[in-house]
């Protein structure tokens, strides 16, 4: 019995911390888990870095649908059915037609395609810091893949100063049971173990 009990909760940990989130990134997403939307939050590092890059590829086999690089109009908000980067950081936040949305970075190399999503950039001049944003995060990118249902795709920032990294991470979607199907694994391995127990 104890040692059905140990393989329990070990197996329900390994879930728990594999569907952990990033240190610094978080990734929210629709019930269907077919469109993903990437955040920064800068915590501890606001203030330290001046600039990030940001990279997002699909794996195994999946690919980004709805690519639409919507260089022109609004920037779309996070969380709707297409793949695409932020547009609002690199607008001019003194834009007439657009008050109040841009950040006013430099943005570097972007690239926006079926099998890559990636810039780089930042405020010249100043350092950057999620703080004021809602909830502390920073929007970045947003993917929609309903052909590829819970996200195969890995995203990685790398934050700057100057010609320093200051951090480095990548954010996987969770593969493995969420908490609360590992919970009922653990239940069920503890029911399991309590009958073969009571037929001996």
């Amino acid at each position: 019995m104890l040692r059905y009990l140990q393989l329990a909760i070990g197996l329900a940990f390994c879930c728990w911390s594999a569907s952990g989130r990033a240190e610094f990134l978080s990734l929210t997403h629709n019930a269907e888990k077919t469109i993903w939307t990437v955040y920064l939050n800068g915590g501890a590092l606001n203030g330290n870095f001046n600039a990030i890059s940001f990279e997002a590829v699909p794996t195994g086999g999946a690919i980004f649908e709805a690519v639409s690089a919507g260089l022109g109009g609004i920037p779309r908000p996070p969380g709707m059915k297409f793949t695409y980067r932020n547009r609002a950081l690199d607008i001019d936040p003194d834009d007439p037609d657009l008050p109040g949305i841009g950040k006013g970075w430099t943005v570097l190399s972007p690239v926006n395609i079926a099998t890559k999503v990636a810039f780089s950039g930042g405020p010249l001049g100043k350092t950057i810091s999620t703080a004021a944003e809602p909830d502390g995060k920073l929007f970045l990118a947003n993917f929609y893949t309903p052909t590829s249902p819970g996200g195969t795709f890995s995203a990685r920032v790398i934050l700057v100063n100057g010609i320093t990294t200051v951090a480095d991470e990548t954010l996987v979607p969770p593969l493995v049971p969420e908490p609360t199907a590992c919970g009922l694994l653990l239940l069920g391995m503890v029911g399991v173990a309590a009958v073969r127990r009571g037929r001996s």
